[in-house]
């Protein structure tokens, strides 16, 4: 069971990581940015995956 639960939150991260980027790049296409601006944002998103990933890490599925 427990490779199981590993694999299914990989795979939550994994969706969770592509829709990050998904997020950096429409905030990227809609607003006008500078380098400062743009690298205050990624690491927001960053920060914040980094904390669901452990959250994720720790709790068990339901």
């Amino acid at each position: 069971m427990g490779l199981f639960e590993d694999a299914i939150k990989q795979e939550i991260m994994q969706n969770i990581f592509a829709d990050s980027l998904k997020m950096y790049e429409t905030i990227d296409n809609k607003f006008k940015l500078n380098a400062q601006q743009k690298q205050k944002i990624l690491e927001k998103i960053s920060s914040l995956n980094s904390d669901l990933n452990t959250l994720i890490k720790d709790i068990k599925l339901s």
